[in-house]
């Protein structure tokens, strides 16, 4: 069967399946399930009321926060954005039409992966392959952020291939309100030349975060001392992510998470160098970037969108180079982004394939690229 027959064949699968995953979400959403997005609620509200939310925190002639947040302080006037209505049903249509949307910039960056392809496809095509990401499921019924930020980061990409670094690190740092995802991907303004934006996106995010201390009250050495980077994290040691080799070597889980910053930092300095400036392009170095922030920072399940713009790439270069190896490896990568999480989190195998198996079509990628130099 031609090849572009099973491409379409396997798009609509996928589409098919994708509209599964984000439906159920969507009505486990609007029975209540969104916990997530209600205790974001919870937090943010105690922010707008001047109390900053964390249990460790006493100032005086405060009341102590009724609820505890480990999100970083610049997150929580960002979340102005998602609660500027006190009506629950308006904040679930909000956010999940924002999903939507992110998804429409993502299905670009599929495209963008495939530009040149021997192969044509429909634009549908391209908006299945994020959609179909298992973790879809849990981030819609939970009202979880992992989709719109992946959208922001997909709209850093496209205005730094712009030359535009300003609009480029305003995206990067308000997807920062989940800094474990947008971390790694300050990589791409030394990759691009484009230090302007990572200082924008840095200045700003060091002013939101000097705005909300103002606004509750709390100084600078009071946050240390009730800070996030305080907590014990032991809600990291799980079967997926980074949570896999953090249990394999029994390591502290505040020593992981440092190792994982202090990795993305030195990561983000070598893409100053020119010899990786000739060597890798601004698609490929996005997958790699979602990478690192997967398999060095602590996620769950719903997270496993931030693994799309690898997979789009890998995709590619497969189609383009059709290998034994390159067919296996994309075939593995891809079932575990999207097979339900009830099927890949079964067992010890099947979650550390979750972790595996991406890093084994990176390291493939990263060899055909640099063979075609």
């Amino acid at each position: 069967m031609p090849s572009h027959i099973l491409l379409r064949i396997a798009s609509v699968l996928l589409l098919l399946l994708g509209i599964a995953y984000t439906g159920n979400g969507t009505v486990l959403a609007w029975h209540g399930r969104d916990g997530d997005y209600q205790d974001r609620a919870k937090e943010y509200a105690s922010y707008a009321k001047g109390i900053y939310p964390n249990r460790r925190l006493a100032i005086p002639g405060k009341e102590r926060a009724p609820v505890h947040s480990v999100y970083p302080p610049y997150a929580f006037p960002m979340m102005k954005a998602f609660f500027w209505t006190d009506h629950v049903a308006t904040r679930r249509v909000f956010i999940q039409s924002l999903s939507l949307v992110a998804f429409a910039a993502l299905a670009w960056q599929g495209r963008s992966a495939f530009a040149g392809s021997r192969i044509a496809l429909a634009p549908w095509q391209f908006f299945a392959l994020p959609l179909a990401f298992s973790g879809n499921s849990t981030a819609f019924s939970q009202g979880q952020f992992t989709i719109p930020c992946m959208g922001l980061l997909v709209l850093q990409v496209m205005f730094l291939q712009k030359n535009r670094p300003t609009a480029a690190g305003l995206c990067w740092a308000l997807a920062m309100i989940k800094p474990h995802i947008a971390l790694p991907f300050a990589m791409l303004f030394p990759l691009q030349q484009q230090w302007r934006g990572l200082l924008w996106g840095g200045m700003l995010l060091v002013a939101l975060s000097a705005w909300a201390l103002w606004h509750t009250g709390v100084s600078p050495s009071a946050f240390f001392s009730a800070s996030p980077a305080r907590e014990k994290l032991g809600f990291m040691v799980q079967p997926y992510a980074a949570g896999l080799w953090v249990s394999w070597t029994g390591m502290p889980p505040r020593s992981a998470s440092a190792i994982g910053i202090g990795i993305s930092l030195l990561t983000t300095a070598a893409a100053g160098f020119a010899w990786l400036r000739n060597r890798l392009s601004l698609l490929p170095a996005a997958g790699f970037c979602g990478l690192l922030a997967f398999a060095l920072f602590y996620h769950r399940h719903y997270d496993n969108l931030i693994l799309f713009p690898l997979l789009a790439v890998t995709l590619a270069h497969c189609i383009a180079r059709p290998t034994r190896t390159a067919i296996t490896m994309t075939t593995a990568f891809a079932a575990t982004a999207f097979m339900p999480a009830g099927i890949m989190l079964r067992n010890d195998t099947l979650a550390a394939l979750t972790l595996l198996a991406p890093l084994a079509a990176a390291a493939w990628l990263w060899t055909d690229l640099h063979r075609k130099k």
